[in-house]
């Protein structure tokens, strides 16, 4: 699939030119990683927005899952964040989901690849730990739902995000 004009964002098979892309569906920085796995006739892009889609100094997040089964339609927004930094990244991920036009310009390409609603979500992939009420705090202070706070270091398997969708 062709997103313009953002493929060169796109996570490929082989020669991926991004550090974040560890492979077609996974992203990964500094010992966290998350994958997405497929099963039959389901479709996903993994992109790069940190430094590729949106290369200036505002606020934005690491990645971007796209994917698709016959009956449902999803956009994921990633951050791969360390155990001190979990509440910057409620920050960036509210940010993107609401004042990113770069973000809304992919959700809209992702919503005319077929005639489903497309859910936006997030996730966050961290090595830190989130009390319950931490967490809702920083979702109404950020006006953003976070999906899943994922546990991963060096040492750790890699989450799936299928799970979450």
């Amino acid at each position: 699939m062709i997103v313009n004009p953002y493929h060169a964002c796109t996570c490929q098979r082989m020669g991926n030119t991004h550090a974040l892309c560890q492979g077609q569906l996974t992203l990964g920085e500094q010992g966290k990683r998350l994958h997405l796995s497929l099963k039959q006739g389901e479709q996903a892009l993994a992109i790069v927005l940190d430094r590729c889609v949106m290369q200036d100094n505002l606020p934005k997040c690491d990645g971007l899952y796209l994917w698709k089964s016959h009956n449902r339609s999803t956009a994921v927004l990633i951050e791969l964040k360390g155990a001190g930094d979990i509440p910057k990244a409620f920050a960036q991920l509210g940010y993107v989901r609401h004042q990113r036009p770069e973000y809304q310009t992919l959700v809209a390409y992702w919503r005319s690849t077929s005639a489903l609603p497309v859910q936006q979500k997030a996730v966050i992939v961290t090595n830190g730990l989130l009390s319950k009420p931490e967490l809702e705090r920083l979702e109404r202070q950020h006006n953003i739902r976070v999906s899943a706070l994922l546990h991963c270091e060096h040492t750790t398997p890699t989450p799936d995000l299928r799970p979450y969708l």
